[in-house]
């Protein structure tokens, strides 16, 4: 029996070393998010439906903003892999109905202030402009409409930010995202300061 000599050995074991580092680094890449587009996309459906113990579900938008700011912490946070996160993407037909009903919401509370007359505003009785534009606890915008009425309308929503079900979700903008635990609501976060808070930002 020929003795193979100890040079082919010690190249045969580098060879096979380099490749096993080689399949590794791959593997482990594979597993990696990259972008938004690889995180696993639910429908708003099934936000209370997922079979992790605690998982968060985060309500986004390809073109939204705000949603791009926080990108790279959620794809982060994702191959942090601590906590699982899944994806609603808002602009999909299929979540139309947990978007807030703002128009409802508009006909509810904006309140005709004033009117346009010869290109001035005249403001109602008892109306102080300044009563809206200083307002810190309502968002108001003050616009005219095609029949020159001025316009304050309300834009500070009052959604449902503890859904117990999915019938429940309300989202009134993106980012927004719900924690899960167990089966149940536990933790709710709208907005870019708010969201990163939740993925301990």
């Amino acid at each position: 029996m020929k003795k193979q000599n100890k040079p082919t050995i010690i190249f045969s074991a580098i060879a096979v070393i380099i490749i096993i580092c080689f399949v590794a680094i791959w593997w482990l890449n594979s597993k990696n998010i990259h972008t938004m587009e690889d995180i696993k996309k639910i429908n708003a459906s099934a936000t209370f439906a997922q079979q992790d113990e605690e998982y968060i579900v985060y309500f986004w938008q390809a073109t939204c903003t705000y949603c791009k700011q926080i990108e790279n912490d959620v794809i982060e946070f994702s191959n942090g892999g601590d906590i699982p996160i899944y994806v609603v993407d808002m602009q999909n037909k299929n979540n139309e109905s947990s978007w807030y009903d703002w128009e409802a919401h508009h006909k509810k509370f904006n309140k005709v202030i004033g009117k346009m007359e010869d290109g001035k505003e005249v403001w109602n009785d008892g109306i102080n402009i300044e009563d809206f534009q200083n307002n810190q606890e309502i968002a108001w915008g003050i616009v005219a409409d095609e029949d020159n009425q001025i316009i304050a309308t309300h834009n500070t929503a009052y959604g449902n930010e503890a859904p117990e079900s999915a019938e429940e979700i309300e989202i009134t903008g993106t980012p927004t995202m719900i924690k899960i635990k167990d089966g149940k609501f536990e933790e709710y976060a709208v907005g870019v300061e708010e969201t990163l808070e939740m993925l301990g930002k």
